[in-house]
């Protein structure tokens, strides 16, 4: 019953969420006059904290445009894809690179996936990474059976022949590590200890001198963003409650790394969602900065639920800013900018280029037994 109640809950949030996305006109996409009245601000999480906007004091380090979710094979999906790349091409010079954070196709297969990279192809600017979610290994009873199409095209636009789910690149000298599931079950993530403790000598090595780390996953940790809340019968909407101990353990030893995924369609989330709820889209959780993407592609179901949304992230030295984005139209959603606060992050020396990086012979992961007060949930 609890389940039930919140779920009509979500959808009546959804519904008062949506509705200035689909009443507002198309603005003109670069001449419009912002205005930021204030944020939500995600330090070390709580439910309802708000700040007037500042500008950050500290030093500019990096600004990405996050998508996720496209779903190429669904109903206009690449419509949505290749309007909002138009949109991302034609402020290529204000950002340093583009992340993609899983379910670029619908089903998996080989034409989704050549149409999709085919978009992506189409992007101007540097440094567009990708990561393969659920839908890109296959769905339902041929769940799995396309993780070859994934890892051949993945591997084609990175440039990088690794046949593993998981490999880190850099964008301007800065770790991005990225996550992929190992298994063939059609939501859950399935993550081996070799795959953590190949994100944790990664981590270890980017996050040298306090510089910005990012991890990339399609799935969010456990309790994190309404997890529970977008996918209240559905089993897999996060990794498992003991993957997500160990990569919090992992991730938190660090300052300043980022944990961005997708997969909820949990749009961007605002008071309402965060008071009733007790997550966002936004949050920091136990020193580790996680951003859920919404979906682009085949719209959301919590929070603002228009197709075509997304977020940029800048990263300066005392704060993270994540404002949110419909990229489809050009909107810029100014009631939707969160704030992380940073410990010191340090510039990093730029690469011109870094090979995707695999250990030979991995250490073996430790199999610590963790208490719940090593975890906190939400």
């Amino acid at each position: 019953m609890k389940k039930i109640i919140a779920v009509i809950l979500a959808l009546i949030i959804s519904m008062f969420a949506a509705l200035p996305a689909f009443s507002a006109e198309v603005p003109e996409i670069f001449e419009k006059q912002r205005s930021i009245p204030n944020v939500m601000v995600a330090d070390e999480f709580r439910s309802a904290d708000f700040a007037e906007y500042s500008e950050a004091q500290g030093e500019k380090l990096l600004t990405l445009d996050l998508i996720s979710d496209t779903h190429i094979g669904g109903r206009n999906t690449s419509a949505y894809l290749r309007q909002s790349i138009e949109t991302i091409n034609a402020e290529k010079n204000e950002i340093d690179g583009v992340i993609v954070s899983g379910d670029l196709t619908n089903k998996g297969y080989d034409q989704e996936f050549t149409t999709a990279y085919n978009l992506f192809s189409t992007y101007k600017g540097e440094n567009m990474i990708t990561v393969n979610g659920n839908h890109d290994y296959g769905r339902g009873t041929s769940s799995g059976e396309m993780r070859p199409y994934a890892i051949k095209h993945r591997n084609e636009f990175m440039g990088i022949t690794t046949q593993k789910d998981y490999y880190s690149t850099d964008i301007k000298g800065y770790k991005v590590v990225v996550m992929g599931s190992e298994g063939n079950r059609p939501n859950s993530a399935d993550i081996s200890d070799e795959q953590l403790e190949f994100v944790k000598a990664e981590v270890r090595e980017g996050a040298q001198g306090g510089k910005p780390v990012f991890v990339i996953c399609h799935w969010p940790m456990r309790n994190t963003h309404c997890e529970r809340i977008s996918w209240p019968i559905i089993p897999g909407g996060a990794l498992d409650t003991s993957t997500t101990r160990k990569l919090q353990k992992i991730l938190g030893a660090y300052d300043n790394v980022f944990y961005i995924s997708g997969h909820l369609h949990a749009g961007l989330n605002g008071r309402l969602t965060r008071l009733l709820f007790g997550g966002c889209c936004v949050e920091q959780r136990n020193g580790i900065n996680c951003i859920n993407v919404p979906s682009l592609g085949t719209g959301n179901h919590l929070g603002v639920t228009a197709k075509g949304t997304g977020m940029r992230l800048t990263v300066y030295s005392d704060k993270a800013v994540v404002e949110g984005r419909n990229f489809y139209t050009g909107d810029w959603l100014d009631s939707y900018v969160y704030e992380l606060s940073l410990n010191n992050a340090s510039a990093a020396v730029p690469v011109d280029e870094m090979p995707a990086l695999l250990p030979d012979t991995p250490e073996a992961f430790e199999t610590t037994e963790y208490t719940d007060d090593e975890f906190t949930a939400a």
